[in-house]
């Protein structure tokens, strides 16, 4: 009986030593240092007025996500400026001094290209939120963006030239890689359509001068201008058009869907027709939208809905996986179709996603979707 007895104890101090070693595991996990992601997009410089509510989404992202997830997850933000040398340096920065696994961004072409070659040899994701050039489809196998390429918008912009029945058009672009990407697929694009592209003209980043490019497509005697350009160069463009006498219709992209921008164009603005990466409405849509709402005071705006879904799929991909970049690779390309506040979509070989485009006009200083 004794020895019965002496083997239960020993057996029960067992048990309750390993209860204790599993509390004290669970209290370590707890007091952890969190998980850390990074960030980067455009916080100050002419790109801001995207790259700050992109930073609200995501940062939105973050704490809902920790106020129900085991693991926390920390974002490290960097402010690119949209500028290649700058943005290479904040993603050095986040791989080699924060050691992240992975980076919400960058937001523009520009950066993303130029940082490629580093995140594909250092095994860390980039999931953009906004970078479009067509080249990104072959960065490599670590490099993933949530919105569709140029290849689809310069396209979609030369099919809508043709609608208004012109025969001669122009090209204004802003001298980077996000607008040369434009640029080279809508002048493909058009002259396989049959338009007679008469003018392709660059603005340097950041320009609030471009009228000696307006005077030499003016004088080309183009039927419609065509103008990928910045929110930093939108209200020049538009200005110095009217200025010089142009009275006919103004196509730009994406990034000339800014409210600022169009105010500071005042009427000039008037009747520009954008494109954009649709975001058609949803249930997730809507969710995104109210929340946003709710604590910044205002709507979300170009770009605002991808990087809200972009911040998600990695937040999700951490609790899912070990949380490296090559766990976090594997985890998105078998993601399969995502629902999302921006839409539906999925990763395909190159880490590319499809969607449709919307379109606005502004009307009466704002912007109404067609």
């Amino acid at each position: 009986m004794k020895q019965t007895r002496s083997f239960v104890s020993i057996i029960s101090i067992f048990f309750v030593l390993a209860l204790l070693v599993l509390a004290g595991c669970s209290v370590q996990e707890k007091g952890a240092a969190p998980l850390k992601l990074g960030f980067t997009g455009p916080l100050t410089g002419d790109a801001a007025s995207i790259g700050i509510p992109d930073r609200e989404a995501v940062q939105l992202a973050v704490e809902e996500f920790n106020a129900k997830s085991p693991k926390k997850i920390e974002v490290v933000y960097e402010d690119d400026r949209c500028e290649p040398k700058l943005g290479t340096t904040a993603v050095q920065k986040l791989m080699s001094q924060d050691k992240v696994p992975a980076i919400i961004g960058p937001l523009c072409s520009a950066v993303l290209l130029s940082s490629a070659p580093m995140l594909e040899e250092a095994k860390v994701i980039a999931l953009s939120y906004g970078a479009t050039n067509p080249k990104i489809k072959d960065a490599g196998d670590y490099i993933f963006r949530v919105t569709p390429s140029d290849a689809g918008q310069g396209k979609k912009g030369a099919e809508m030239a043709k609608t208004q029945v012109v025969a001669k058009v122009a090209v204004i672009y802003r001298n980077d890689d996000w607008g040369v990407g434009l640029k080279d697929v809508f002048t493909t694009e058009a002259k396989n359509l049959g338009l007679d592209v008469v003018a392709v003209e660059a603005v340097e980043p950041g320009s609030n001068d471009a009228r000696t490019q307006l005077t030499k497509i003016k004088e080309a005697d183009p039927e419609l201008i065509y103008m990928p350009v910045f929110p930093a160069e939108t209200p020049t463009v538009l200005k110095q058009a009217k200025e010089l006498g142009f009275t006919i219709p103004m196509l730009g992209a994406d990034a000339s869907k800014d409210d600022a921008a169009i105010q500071a164009a005042g009427d000039a603005a008037e009747g520009l027709v954008v494109t954009l990466p649709g975001v058609p409405d949803s249930p997730e849509k809507e969710s995104f939208t109210a929340k946003f709402k709710a604590k910044y005071n205002k709507e979300p705006s170009a770009y605002t809905y991808e990087a809200w879904d972009a911040a998600n799929i990695l937040l999700n991909a951490c609790a899912a996986t070990d949380c490296t970049g090559t766990g976090i690779k594997d985890y998105l390309y078998k993601l399969g179709m995502y629902r999302g506040a921006s839409g539906t979509f999925q990763f395909d070989a190159n880490g590319e996603v499809e969607k449709s485009y919307d379109i606005f006009e502004v009307k009466d200083g704002k912007f109404v979707k067609k």
